[in-house]
């Protein structure tokens, strides 16, 4: 590894006089994932402050499929820095283990001795994600030892990046222009690395929880064990007793936040992601009505109930393929291990469903720009909110999301045109959408959604901004054309 990273765009050289953040977040471009979008935004509003960004992320080369074109559209003074994952250590472990199992075991049963620990993609077929009620510890069941093996060895993995990340924040702290430091996770393991950076630092702590840490209501299968909950209890707990500020990413999450930690109330704040005020594809609406999905469907994220309730639409209306269908992009061809395909046919609406991979971005708008009605499939983690909404709320379409009542998810549209009906109420979901393709067959076309003034990304940051400021004890000046600056590579 290499131990300073590389700076993967931004100036060679700052001024002295300008003040800037610290950010490690292991989420950001180049990378792709949906987390890495809340803070590349955040730097615009950011630098609109004044206020310029250090970015610490994974390196590209350890990416899967960066997308470097996401740099150019960061503020000129944001400056990026990339760091390699560390080397999987523990997989040579494991290799030599094996190695020697082979080596020691008699010639006469070669072939014959298994791995001494599987790895997930070898594992017997099993759920992909155990909500929180779900994860027990039987020390006689192998699969739990197995779960809490992964857990500790995912956790090393994230912190050896964290601890990596740390050393260099240390060298580009040692300019003395950096007025706190900041991380944004999951991972969460890097807000402890970076508490400890910051502390070395004498500088104020701020972090950033895109998704519950201790109060996680769902884990992936591979590492769903009580091991993860006891880590998070205890990092999460020495976080918040350091922390100038803690931002959660919704309303119901910073008030259980709250109550677990009365003494750190009044540094405990919710930023919902909200939706931005970038251009965008038109909205396209021709003679098919679309209904859109885009995003991941997980565990909890049953498609069958919409399947059924428009099944019902269907025959009563009478409509045909031509006339209306249901297309789902991103990683939404299986649902627990079944093709949504056959999920379809099963409910009688085969030919009305089509399923596509996950896209670029970009092409991911335009996808969206050609929906009628974009649906949000329900989540059994009432804390979150999907960020998919946030997006969907600038689009001319009508939106369904399906959330439970007094959810995030519902507590934060209650108050706009978005229609929200329980994940299980079939019924519901029927009226709703019989009334949409009804008005839609008599010439009505959707507008954007109304009431959702406060639910935009910079309404959100606003009381960030203001509260970091306050607490740090300073304020950048507001630079002049700031929405021009581009990341120059």
């Amino acid at each position: 590894m290499r131990a300073r990273g590389e700076q993967l765009c931004g100036p060679s050289l700052v001024p002295p006089q300008q003040l800037r953040l610290l950010l490690i977040s292991y989420h950001f471009p180049p990378g792709q994932s949906v987390g890495g979008l809340r803070w590349q935004m955040l730097a615009r509003l950011a630098a609109e402050r004044g206020w310029a960004l250090d970015v610490i992320t994974v390196h590209p080369r350890s990416l899967a499929a960066p997308d470097l074109s996401r740099l150019r559209q960061l503020p000129a003074t944001t400056r990026v820095f990339g760091v390699d994952l560390p080397d999987p250590w523990i997989e040579r472990v494991e290799g030599v283990a094996s190695r020697t199992i082979r080596r020691m075991r008699p010639a006469s049963s070669a072939g014959s001795v298994p791995e001494p620990v599987a790895s997930p993609p070898a594992a017997a077929a099993q759920a992909a994600s155990l909500g929180r009620e779900e994860i027990r510890w039987h020390p006689t069941r192998l699969r739990h030892w197995v779960r809490a093996y992964y857990a500790l060895r995912t956790h090393w993995q994230e912190r050896g990046w964290g601890i990596a990340a740390a050393r260099l924040g240390e060298v580009l702290l040692a300019t003395g222009q950096h007025r706190a430091v900041l991380s944004s996770g999951p991972p969460h393991v890097i807000h402890d690395t970076t508490r400890g950076l910051a502390a070395r630092a004498h500088l104020p702590f701020i972090f950033d929880m895109r998704d519950p840490w201790r109060l996680v209501q769902r884990l992936p299968e591979e590492i769903a064990s009580p091991v993860v909950y006891r880590l998070a209890e205890h990092l999460e707990k020495r976080a918040v007793r350091e922390a100038t500020l803690v931002v959660t990413n919704t309303g119901p999450a910073r008030d259980q936040l709250r109550a677990l930690y009365p003494e750190a109330a009044t540094r405990i704040m919710a930023m919902m992601n909200g939706y931005d005020d970038e251009v965008l594809p038109p909205s396209r609406h021709g003679s098919r009505f679309v209904l859109a999905y885009a995003g991941t469907i997980y565990l909890d994220r049953d498609p069958r109930p919409l399947f059924q309730a428009t099944a019902q639409v269907i025959a009563e209306l009478g409509l045909d393929p031509a006339r209306f269908g249901i297309e789902l992009i991103g990683n939404a061809e299986n649902y627990g291990g079944v093709p949504v395909s056959q999920i379809a046919a099963e409910e009688g609406i085969g030919g009305f469903v089509q399923t596509g991979p996950a896209r670029p971005r970009a092409q991911a708008l335009d996808f969206l720009a050609t929906a009628t009605m974009l649906v949000s499939l329900p989540q059994d983690s009432d804390l979150a909110i999907p960020s998919k909404i946030f997006e969907y709320l600038r689009f001319q379409a009508w939106v369904l999301v399906l959330a439970e009542p007094g959810s995030a998810t519902a507590e934060a549209l209650q108050d706009t045109s978005v229609d929200i009906v329980a994940p299980a109420d079939v019924g519901g979901m029927a009226r709703v959408l019989r009334a949409r393709l009804v008005a839609y067959g008599q010439g009505q076309r959707p507008g954007t959604p109304t009431g959702i003034g406060h639910l935009s990304r910079r309404a959100q940051a606003e009381p960030f901004f203001a509260a970091l400021e306050q607490r740090i004890g300073t304020a950048a000046s507001r630079p002049a054309n700031t929405e021009s600056l581009q990341c120059q590579e």
